[in-house]
């Protein structure tokens, strides 16, 4: 009786809790509850559908606190920043018409800037709210529950399908790879222990691997590893290829450079036992670049190549340069280093490129852009580069590799697991979604909607004004400005023709673009103009060290100078005289030569931009240096008659007062039997008296300058000898 009391009591209890929960989430619709988390209206009624059929799936908005227009401009400054292969189904109103871009192509033959519509249809996410297109908003972290059979899965299509990591080697042997305990490696183990160690997801890297060069066979420019000069280098991910695959196995090869600081031989006859060469090497050309062979002892065999106009040269000389004679910032080391991604390259065999490619993707995007649709466009305000830092060109790239991992998954049968897409929300986004829709306007009318004349007026270290014509009928003018040194993007209202934008950072490069609102709506954007903030002022330099006819300063570079002018700074005239250009903005040293000798400088520095005008800071970093007394470069000696020797050196181009020659029986100079001061500077030759006939002399010759009625002496030059006729 007891029991059957107390059942009766807890169903009573359990009724009464149901009917006092009717707002509570469990009661709510799911169409509810995605409004509550902040989704728009027009977003909800894709989602509840996917829902419905993969209950599993979590939708989360990514908040992006952005104006959808300013967004889309954002994303198209540059233009070639978006592009778009040309297909028969692509219309003309897919592609930018815009001066710059109409018929010019950005990549290749095919690929051409997008059109405003066509970046919009991409970018927004309502879109791709289907199951074949949500798979870009998934997270790219890694998933436990990933298995090496869905990767399989996702590269089945190409030839890495169930196939061990073979390859062609730096000396062009078909290799097969093997791991620390000589076990063949399969490329689909190899993802999954990237996906792991990199923290990234497998599936999202195999879908990368199979978007960028995934293919029947190992053909395209960075699976192939036969593309000259970067023979046996790999680049799965296409990192670096920003104009195409050949850039990218540069990137890969890690930009190994001869130094310009010395003279350097290339050894072609070696003994690969012995680690040594066998013969005198030949002098090459310093700054070449070098792709990377093998490594052997002290030395590199190396591949040399330069840059040139389209492409790289594949003609250069092979051999062997010792290590020392390479800059290797970005080679060689397997971890990075803070600012400078270097992750193991060379990458020369496709283990290193599937697994350090993830290390650097996980470096540079996971952080922030931890989806497809971030690493495409970059709408995270965290990020420190906002429409910036995006992993590839190809606007419809996320879409893309979104299909591959739905097919990937659909034939794993893993579609209806558990996982959570973070989908971007914008302010101001359109009530119906984005479409690409045929341009029936003509191009006079296009003409009238663009503003006009937008020029700069003036500008400071801090600002820019700007001025254009006036818009018939504008009640505002929207101005788009991006700094194009650093990557971030800002905007403006203004209800006039002219504006100062203020708050600029000194020398960095500015991309402006003004657009006018009328009645009828948006006017078309004005032209870009692209100019710089005036440079600051430099901080003092300092001298580093210093000869007889050089100076070498140091400074701190200044970010977005394009270079900088040294100067001789003449006190008692207060006028400036230009010694030295130095056209590299990263710049920190320079040596300033054809100095005089013995002579005191002052010596600034300023920065410069160029734009359509060259523009530098103010000549106010100074520093002052004395250069050392010359050493005299002894030419010749001669007996031109009994008893004389004529001694003739080099001219002394200084202040000194002149210069002191030294007469010896002995070359160490223990047996002086003469000395003489020659007063002025300009005199090159000197002849001697009253030496012993037959007797061999050794004379040196050195500068000398009073100083308080002290005398100091430059070094000696060389020592040379002649007999006494």
């Amino acid at each position: 009786m007891l029991k059957k009391l107390t059942s009766i009591i807890l169903s009573l209890i359990i009724t009464a809790s149901v009917f006092s929960m009717p707002f509570s989430a469990e009661a709510k619709s799911y169409k509810q509850q995605l409004l509550d988390k902040g989704f728009p209206e027009s977003y909800v009624s894709y989602l509840v559908a996917l829902h419905e059929k993969y209950p599993n799936w979590v939708f989360e908005p990514f908040k992006t606190d952005l104006d959808w227009e300013t967004a889309v401009s954002g994303e198209r400054s540059p233009h070639r920043d978006q592009v778009l292969q040309k297909t028969s189904s692509r219309g003309s109103e897919w592609f930018c018409q815009c001066s710059n871009c109409s018929g010019n192509a950005q990549e290749g033959s095919s690929w051409y800037s997008a059109s405003e519509q066509a970046v919009a249809y991409y970018m927004d996410p309502r879109n791709s709210l289907s199951e074949k297109y949500i798979f870009q908003f998934e997270s790219t972290k890694y998933n436990s529950s990933q298995t090496q059979s869905g990767v399989e899965a996702i590269i089945s299509s190409t030839w890495m399908k169930n196939a061990n990591i073979t390859y062609n080697s730096t000396s062009g042997k078909s290799t097969t790879y093997k791991d620390a305990d000589s076990n063949t490696v399969k490329y689909s183990k190899a993802i999954m222990t990237a996906g792991k160690d990199s923290g990234m997801s497998a599936y999202y890297l195999a879908s990368k691997i199979v978007q960028e060069v995934g293919a029947k066979t190992a053909s395209t420019g960075g699976a192939c590893g036969t593309r000259a000069p970067f023979i046996g280098i790999y680049n799965y991910y296409n990192i670096g290829a920003y104009s195409g695959a050949m850039d990218g196995l540069q990137w890969a090869s890690g930009f190994l450079k001869l130094k310009n600081s010395t003279k350097i031989y290339l050894e072609s006859e070696f003994d690969t036992t012995k680690k040594a060469p066998t013969a005198d090497g030949t002098s090459v050309f310093m700054g070449q670049y070098a792709s990377y062979i093998s490594s052997c002892g002290k030395y590199y065999k190396v591949k040399l190549y330069n840059e040139k106009s389209g492409g790289f040269t594949t003609d250069g000389k092979t051999g062997y340069i010792l290590k020392t004679d390479f800059s290797t910032t970005y080679f060689n080391i397997s971890t990075p280093t803070y600012g400078k991604p270097i992750f193991g390259r060379p990458w020369n065999n496709p283990y290193k490129a599937i697994y350090f490619g993830a290390q650097y993707i996980a470096y540079g995007y996971l952080q922030y852009q931890y989806t497809n649709y971030l690493q495409k466009f970059n709408v995270n305000k965290n990020s420190s580069s906002l429409y910036g830092h995006e992993y590839m060109t190809n606007l419809d790239g996320a879409q893309s590799e979104s299909a591959i991992m739905y097919r990937a998954y659909s034939d794993a049968s893993v579609l209806s697991q558990k996982r959570t897409f973070y989908i971007p929300v914008y302010k101001n986004m359109p009530k119906e979604k984005c479409k690409v829709v045929a341009d029936t306007s003509t191009p006079e009318e296009e003409t009238k909607k663009q503003v006009k004349g937008l020029t700069l007026d003036s500008r400071t270290k801090e600002t820019l004004t700007y001025k254009w014509d006036k818009f018939e009928g504008a009640t505002k003018y929207y101005i788009y400005i991006r700094n194009v040194t650093k990557g971030t993007t800002f905007d403006k209202t203004v209800t006039t023709n002219s504006a100062t934008l203020k708050g600029l950072t000194p020398a960095n490069e500015y991309s402006v673009k003004v657009r006018a609102y009328t009645s009828k709506g948006w006017s078309d954007y004005s032209n870009e103009n692209v100019k710089h903030a005036l440079p600051d002022k430099m901080n003092n330099p300092s001298i580093t060290s210093k000869g007889s006819h050089y100076i070498k300063l140091s400074w701190e570079a200044l970010p977005g100078a394009d270079g900088y002018y040294i100067y001789s700074y003449n006190a008692s005239t207060k006028k400036y005289t230009k010694l030295k250009t130095v056209n590299d903005g990263a710049a920190t040293s320079a040596k300033v030569s054809s100095l005089k000798s013995y002579t005191d400088y002052t010596l600034c520095i300023s920065a410069f931009t160029v734009d359509s005008k060259t523009k530098e800071s103010a000549k106010t970093a100074k520093v002052s240096a004395k250069t050392k007394m010359a050493k005299v470069n002894l030419k010749s000696l001669s007996s031109p008659s009994k008893t004389k020797i004529k001694a003739t050196w080099e001219a002394v181009n200084g202040s000194e007062d002149g210069y002191q020659i030294y007469y010896a029986r002995d070359k160490d100079f223990k047996k002086i039997v003469a000395k003489k001061e020659i007063t002025s500077l300009a005199t090159t030759s000197y002849t001697g008296k009253n030496f012993t006939k037959g007797v061999k002399y050794y004379i040196k010759v050195r500068t000398y300058k009073t100083v308080d009625k002290k005398k100091k002496y430059g070094k000696w030059s060389n020592v040379k000898s002649v007999t006494s006729k």
